[in-house]
């Protein structure tokens, strides 16, 4: 392999998005431990020090990942809600559910936000990655004020911070532990009948109670 140092800014992108590819790929097939700068190395066209160029850390790394994710997660949420498109209640919370089970891989990282991937990385990459995240206020205003224009901003934001604490927990709901489901059953004496969806809506339903959605006026 002959090695090129990346000068221009589009070949720096190139080199950042071909760690995050294969951060992704490893972390899809065996989760945290199998990310390592070593196994990266392995799949991309340059060698594990230039990876250090980049990120300084595992956690590093799967932050920018999650932060990606996190652009593609809002960009789909304007496909899913289209100017002109009034929804129910219960259709915006079925939507809304089936956009999270969509999106499960996003949810399973996002679960580590708090408890490891923030936990080793440089300020200015916090910085970068909570500026992605908080893009999410204007994105789920804009399509509230489309659904419920008679709800004031406050709700919304309201609405908005709850969500993304919610956010974290997701994934557990998704693909929970078989062991963790037959405590469950055994802990409440019955096996739970709804689907992982259907709590989704539930739960959903309960958050958007402030909301008033034009479409049910």
């Amino acid at each position: 392999m002959t090695f090129q140092r990346a000068r221009k800014k589009e070949q720096i992108e190139d080199r950042k998005k071909e760690i995050l590819v294969a951060a992704d790929r490893l972390f899809n097939e065996g989760g945290l431990e199998d990310v390592t700068f070593s196994r990266i190395a392995k799949d991309v066209s340059f060698t594990r020090q230039t990876i250090y160029t980049y990120y300084h850390t595992r956690e590093e790394v799967l932050l920018a990942l999650l932060g990606a994710k996190l652009e593609e997660f809002y960009g789909s949420l304007h496909t899913m809600f289209p100017d002109g498109k009034l929804l129910t209640r219960k259709e915006f919370c079925k939507c809304v559910a089936r956009h999270f089970i969509a999106h499960k891989e996003t949810l399973r990282l996002f679960a580590l936000r708090h408890t490891v991937l923030e936990e080793n990385v440089r300020y200015e990459n916090l910085v970068a990655f909570n500026r992605i995240m908080l893009k999410i206020f204007p994105t789920v205003k804009n399509i509230l004020r489309q659904q419920c224009p008679g709800t004031d901003d406050t709700t919304f934001d309201t609405f908005t911070f709850t969500m993304i604490s919610y956010f974290a927990s997701i994934y557990p709901i998704l693909a929970p532990h078989p062991n963790q489901l037959k405590a469950i059953f055994e802990a409440v004496g019955a096996e739970v009948t709804m689907t992982p969806e259907e709590c989704l809506e539930a739960s959903i339903g309960l958050m958007t109670a402030a909301l008033k959605f034009k479409k049910e006026e």
